[in-house]
């Protein structure tokens, strides 16, 4: 431990210049003086210049040089050294000279040097005081502490104590209720025993007079025995012939339910025939007009689907230079569809980043990555869709124009998304139903699974174009032609999922609907009415008859109701 003693307060003296001394007569006397300090192997004479150097180095101080000192006053004072050292003259008047100058500058007293070891002694003191009053606070502390804790340690055992005690107790009342238990068992065994007892001796007695009647119940017994047997003859010929009518009404059952499957089988056919001959009917016209049945769109939607596989984010999982440009922009895609809220200005920024990350300002990125990232984004739209409208249907407005300024300004975004939300949600964005296989000719393999999402579709196809039309699937007119793709399936409409699309289009769009199409649009409100009133014949309701599809079915028809009341 390092203590800093305080100066002492005395003043520091100050130094007086002294009067020179002669110099000696002879230079080279002076010279080997000046650079050397031993008393050059002198008698006991210098004893006590000797003893007062000592006493300094012992101290560990130097002996600070006085005015005059052997010293010149300038470079110019300094004599040359000699080409070579004489040899002292070895006169006695030479070397009494040298003892007298080294005598002198030993004996010298100087207050300065005397107040500065004055100095240092009171500082040494002040730090032994110091150090012993630090000793003492660090003691008392000590003491202070240990009280303490032994203080804080008899509480402890006080408390410890009282608790031992409380536990001695609960465990003497918990031994004394435990003998009332045992007492009270050990009176209701005994009791139980005697009856036992008493049992015993009453059964002997019983099988006593049992024995007596018994010889008297034989006859009576084999009497009984042959009416039971007669009777056990008839019941089974009853049961045969109960099993038998059984048999016969299943059968009766069976071949009436396999009628009815096989004239609904003939009825779907039928159907499916004259749907196909229609659609065969019209397609010339309907090529004519540019326009495409569901079937057309289903195929379309699954091969967009599968080159998005094959050309996009397969070759950039699989390239080393690509897979990085292609992470880097989806994270980033993410991030920014996460930041999106329901004000014009974020809409706007979040559009811009969005773009910016597809169509860089710089430098292109290369068409693999582009079309990765474009399944990527379309993705991230259809999730955050999904997310959002299963906590408030009306929150999906804002992702829906976001999603509309992507599709304006990406070069095959349309095709892209409608691919990547027909293998979310099904056939529900066509709509048609499910066909017994895919697009290149393979059996089906998708597991079906339906997502609500189909809200963010409708809330797409209701905002007006700013910089020319838009592909053919997210067009207005695609509105009318989902209705009636989807009033014409009855298939899909009979399910609750099917209802409950059907209200999501009449809620967002319906409305819209009405004012553009008119008279036309209130003709396909009421199929639609007639449909969840009355059915849709062969015995189907619209949503079925479970109870989701009857809350469906009730909020169609609620729909249809607010939109004419709109033009009422």
């Amino acid at each position: 431990m390092r203590f800093s003693a305080p100066r002492s307060v005395s003043p520091s003296p100050e130094r007086r210049p002294r009067k020179p001394k002669p110099k000696p007569r002879d230079d080279n006397i002076n010279h080997a003086s000046r650079r050397h300090t031993s008393t050059f192997g002198l008698n006991s004479s210098s004893e006590e210049s000797e003893s007062e150097l000592e006493l300094e180095s012992d101290s560990g101080e130097s002996v600070p040089e006085s005015e005059d000192s052997f010293c010149y006053a300038s470079e110019s004072e300094v004599p040359p050294p000699p080409s070579k050292p004489k040899r002292l003259s070895s006169r006695p008047s030479h070397i009494e000279d040298t003892i007298a100058a080294i005598r002198l500058r030993t004996r010298h007293y100087d207050p300065y040097e005397e107040w500065e070891r004055e100095m240092k002694k009171d500082s040494l003191r002040a730090a032994h005081k110091n150090y012993n009053d630090a000793q003492a606070k660090f003691t008392q502390t000590q003491n202070q502490r240990q009280l303490e804790q032994s203080r804080r340690l008899a509480a402890q055992f006080k408390q410890d104590e009282l608790q031992i005690l409380q536990k001695i107790d609960h465990l003497r009342i918990q031994q004394q209720t435990n003998e009332k238990t045992l007492q009270q068992r050990l009176n209701e065994r005994n009791a139980l025993e005697q009856d036992r007892v008493q049992a015993r001796l009453d059964a002997e007695e019983k099988k006593r007079r049992e024995e007596e009647e018994r010889r008297m119940e034989e006859e009576r017994k084999k009497r009984l025995e042959e009416e039971r047997i007669q009777r056990e003859r008839e019941e089974e010929q009853r049961k045969k012939a109960e099993e038998q009518r059984k048999r016969d009404e299943e059968q009766r059952k069976k071949d009436e339910e396999e009628r009815r499957l096989r004239e609904e089988q003939e009825a779907a056919l039928r159907e499916a025939r004259e749907r196909d001959e229609r659609l065969k009917a019209e397609a010339e016209s309907r090529k004519a007009a540019g326009m495409t049945t569901y079937a057309d769109d289903w195929k379309e939607a699954r091969k967009n689907l599968q080159i998005l596989k094959t050309q996009g984010t397969r070759v950039v999982k699989t390239n080393s230079t690509l897979k990085p440009l292609w992470s880097a922009g989806r994270r980033a895609i993410t991030a920014k569809i996460g930041q999106l809220t329901n004000d014009e200005p974020t809409i706007n920024r979040v559009s811009s980043q969005l773009i910016e990350i597809l169509l860089p300002p710089l430098a292109p990125i290369p068409p693999p990555v582009y079309t990765a990232l474009l399944s990527s984004l379309a993705k991230a739209l259809v999730l955050q869709a999904e997310t959002e409208i299963t906590a408030e249907k009306r929150s999906a407005i804002p992702l829906a124009q976001v999603t509309f300024n992507c599709l304006e300004r990406l070069e095959g975004f349309s095709e892209v998304l409608y691919a990547k939300m027909t293998q979310r949600i099904g056939p529900w964005l066509v709509p048609c139903p499910i066909p017994e296989k895919d697009f290149d000719g393979r059996a089906w393999k998708d597991a079906g699974e339906i997502r609500l999402m189909q809200g963010l579709y409708f809330e797409v196809l209701k905002i007006v174009p700013r910089q020319g039309p838009m592909k053919r699937m997210f067009q207005l007119p695609r509105y009318w032609t989902w209705m009636a793709r989807m009033l014409g399936a009855r298939t899909l409409l009979a399910t609750s999922v099917g209802a409950e699309v059907l209200f999501i289009a009449l809620d967002v769009l319906g409305a819209d609907a009405l004012q553009i199409w008119g008279h036309q649009f209130v003709k396909l409100l009421r199929l639609v009415y007639d449909g969840a009133s009355e059915g849709l014949g062969d015995g189907k309701l619209m949503g079925g008859t479970s109870p989701d599809g009857i809350a469906a079915r009730a909020r169609v028809k609620l729909e249809v109701e607010n939109i004419m009341r709109g033009i009422s």
